[in-house]
């Protein structure tokens, strides 16, 4: 029933510009774009990829004042357009973009499949179902060996082309207008496709994959500049572009074609359990703490000892209360901990990192740092502590076990074999490490 009353505005809104256009000259204004490379873009593969020449396209677009004024003296006055404002009540405020955006597709040429998909994206809209979103994304942090790299149906992974550094500037007679943003350096494009009741959901969705990718192994992956399309009324099949300030790591993996079955039950079981990329600073749990300060680690620049400092305080978060001998006591439960969880077995060599990144910590946060001829060790080290961070906190994000209870089962593990063999059991549930 809805789909056909959209059916009949849209078609009444096409003819009513048809008329319009053949009636009388329409306002128009003369547009004229270059399209160019986007020099804020840093492919880190190839620094002289997408060398083309500019081009110069201009166009006659119907002009905006007029636009308004025919919405508002023809369109408003529709059968069509009142039934529908009418039934829709207070919803009734998609309606408005939605004849913008068909006056102005009917002015360039409205075929019935464009009519169509305007049409089925409102009505879907209106009664909440989803649609789809498509998020195109430059990730730093994150190799591929061959290209595209299918993950699932909803993300693929693909080498830039010529066209996604391209960017299409206004231009008039005083030359080029455009507002560049910030840098943004990255070694792959990923597609992200996400059917969701409103941009901001897949906006969401999409962050939690990003960081879903920061656990699925050591790396400092990181979206700088991504853009949304949809049908949705905010964007009528348009582009959103987003930014965030650039966020450069020194940790960095590489995803190949034997990677994708896993990945992508990875991120469907992982992404869902991290807590909601739009409020990051609100989490006060363990584990959300944690994870902030795995973060933290993860970008951190200079020397190795704030890598390291930030990566012991995450695991801190994770395995210490308030007692003492604490750099004994979280080298001991996170080798443990990593020793029955089976992806440490070395337990000594677990304990003996930890607790020389925890003398590193201390040190830094006192306001000392490492001799020269340490540094190079500290730098071996703060991947190997990096990656310990990142297992238990995998770890910790699908178990269902408190922290305290977890704590008392750990000291139990140390001294008693039949508590390691319970612990140890009751460890077999997680799936990810």
């Amino acid at each position: 029933m809805l789909e056909k009353e959209i059916t009949r505005l849209a078609k009444a809104i096409r003819e009513a510009v048809t008329k319009y256009k053949a009636q009388s000259p329409v306002p128009t204004q003369r547009y004229a774009h270059v399209r160019r490379r986007d020099f804020s873009l840093k492919y880190h593969e190839d620094f002289a990829f997408g060398q083309f020449a500019p081009q110069r396209f201009e166009e006659d677009l119907w002009d905006w004042n007029d636009q308004q004024r025919f919405a508002e003296s023809v369109i408003n006055g529709l059968e069509e357009y009142r039934s529908l404002v009418a039934t829709l009540g207070p919803n009734a405020s998609a309606v408005e973009s939605f004849v913008r955006a068909l006056s102005f597709a009917s002015f360039r040429g409205l075929d019935d499949r464009e009519l169509g998909e305007h049409v089925s994206a409102l009505a879907l809209e209106l009664v909440g179902t989803p649609l789809p979103v498509t998020v195109t994304a430059f990730i730093d942090g994150l190799s591929i060996s061959e290209s595209p790299l299918v993950i699932s149906n909803s993300l693929l992974l693909r080498r830039p082309t010529e066209e996604d550094v391209a960017e299409y500037v206004a231009v008039d007679e005083h030359g080029s207008h455009s507002f560049p943003p910030g840098e943004a350096w990255f070694r792959v494009i990923a597609e992200y496709v996400f059917d969701a009741v409103n941009t901001g959901v897949a906006q969401r969705e999409f962050l939690r994959v990003v960081e879903a990718l920061r656990l699925y192994r050591v790396g400092g992956i990181a979206a700088n500049r991504y853009t949304m399309r949809s049908r949705h009324s905010f964007l009528h099949g348009r582009a959103a572009i987003l930014s965030s300030p650039g966020r450069h790591s020194q940790f960095s993996y590489t995803l190949s074609g034997a990677d994708t079955t896993v990945l992508k039950t990875f991120l469907d079981q992982v992404a869902p359990l991290l807590p909601d990329p739009f409020e990051p600073d609100k989490g006060t749990t363990p584990s959300e703490i944690a994870l902030t300060r795995y973060l933290d680690a993860l970008f951190q620049n200079g020397p190795p000892e704030r890598t390291i400092t930030s990566t012991i305080t995450a695991l801190e978060a994770l395995f210490l209360d308030d007692r003492t001998e604490l750099a004994h006591r979280l080298a001991q439960r996170v080798s443990v901990f990593l020793r029955l969880l089976g992806t440490q077995p070395d337990a000594q060599k677990a304990y003996d990192e930890v607790k020389k990144g925890y003398t590193t910590r201390s040190k830094f946060v006192h306001g000392g740092s490492l001799k020269i001829q340490d540094r190079p060790q500290a730098a071996s080290s703060a991947p190997v502590l990096l990656d310990y961070a990142r297992t238990c906190l995998l770890a910790f994000f699908q178990m269902a076990m408190p922290k305290g209870e977890l704590l008392v089962q750990l000291d139990r593990a140390m001294i008693d074999p039949a508590s390691a063999i319970k612990l140890k059991t009751s460890l077999t549930s997680i799936a990810h490490k």
